[in-house]
């Protein structure tokens, strides 16, 4: 099965022919065919009954069919209550094609989302683009945007806005309000930064209101905020494919890693107390797991190993 197509098709970028390929894909093709059926649905507001008949009556079917071609379908495993792993991935993949397709075809709502290990950029309704790191999700209504441009964000995003009206990105931390500009907004637990590489941005918090011009950002860090200074005219260094911390904590680090690449990372209860109070100033490149580790684990001592999709950390 090919992942990285799949991530596509979820977010809606997938070409003719990476649809075509997944069709062909026995793995990926049911997926599909079902998320073809839920798109061609009349759109009435969410029908969760309706929806749910479809996936039984889709679960019914490929159970039919299998059970002709062998004696245990893995479907009736799942009806008998003793679903392999494999079972639950696919009845799990399933759902999230037939409620995503709900929430990306509705009339008026846009999401946008990349999964962990994925940067996506896209053109929003006004020419503007956004662009998402890794893990992040951003919405808004294409009914409203001509009056009012707002991008509601989650994780991770550098923006360049056209002219026009006043764009608005709302977060949990706060608000950040342009009317043409380039800058980089980042949400994390109780973390939330705005660069601005070119014009100015209005940082709206629930106590400080702040106005950023061209090199200049901020940052928020469990309540306490403090300026910084970027490159005019730069971008973020993600985007080109590195992340890069100044006097951050080495979990945040490791946590960014596993983001980066769609990994689990663990340590023994040992380390616990290093990896909660080191702080980390340096980058790590998203092109190579093996030398991103190195770089963030040999100044502590640390060594590493993977096995399949997690990393252990460990001192020899």
């Amino acid at each position: 099965m090919n992942q990285k197509l799949l991530d596509k098709f979820l977010n809606h970028q997938a070409s003719k022919e990476d649809i075509e390929s997944l069709k062909s894909d026995p793995e990926t093709a049911e997926f599909i065919s079902l998320s073809e059926q839920a798109a061609s649905l009349k759109y009435e507001g969410f029908q969760a009954q309706e929806n749910w008949r479809m996936i039984n009556k889709h679960i019914s079917e490929v159970s039919k069919r299998n059970i002709k071609t062998q004696n245990k379908s893995s479907f009736t495993g799942l009806i008998k209550l003793n679903p392999s792993s494999q079972v639950y991935w696919r009845v799990a993949a399933i759902l999230i094609i037939v409620i995503g397709t709900y929430f990306f075809l509705s009339p008026n709502h846009t999401t946008l989302i990349t999964p962990e290990g994925v940067h996506q950029s896209w053109t929003l309704p006004d020419g503007s683009e956004i662009s998402l790191n890794a893990g992040s999700q951003a919405n808004y209504e294409l009914e409203s945007w001509k009056n009012e441009r707002v991008i509601e964000l989650d994780g991770e995003a550098f923006f360049d806005v056209t002219k026009g009206s006043t764009f608005s990105v709302k977060t949990n931390s706060g608000v950040v309000s342009v009317l043409g500009t380039e800058f980089n907004i980042k949400v994390r637990e109780n973390q939330f930064f705005v660069h601005c590489f070119e014009g100015l941005v209005k940082v709206q918090t629930q106590d400080t209101t702040l106005m950023l011009p061209a090199g200049s950002g901020m940052k928020l860090d469990d309540g306490l905020l403090t300026q910084e200074l970027v490159t005019i005219g730069a971008k973020p260094d993600w985007i080109n494919g590195e992340s890069s911390f100044h006097n951050t904590s080495l979990m945040e680090v490791l946590n960014e890693i596993g983001r980066q690449y769609a990994i689990n990372i663990r340590y023994s209860a040992e380390f616990t107390s290093l990896v909660e109070t080191s702080m980390f100033s340096g980058s790590f490149t998203h092109n190579d797991l093996n030398i991103a580790l190195k770089s963030v684990c040999q100044p502590y001592g640390l060594n590493f190993e993977r096995l399949g999709n997690e990393v252990r950390i460990f001192r020899d």
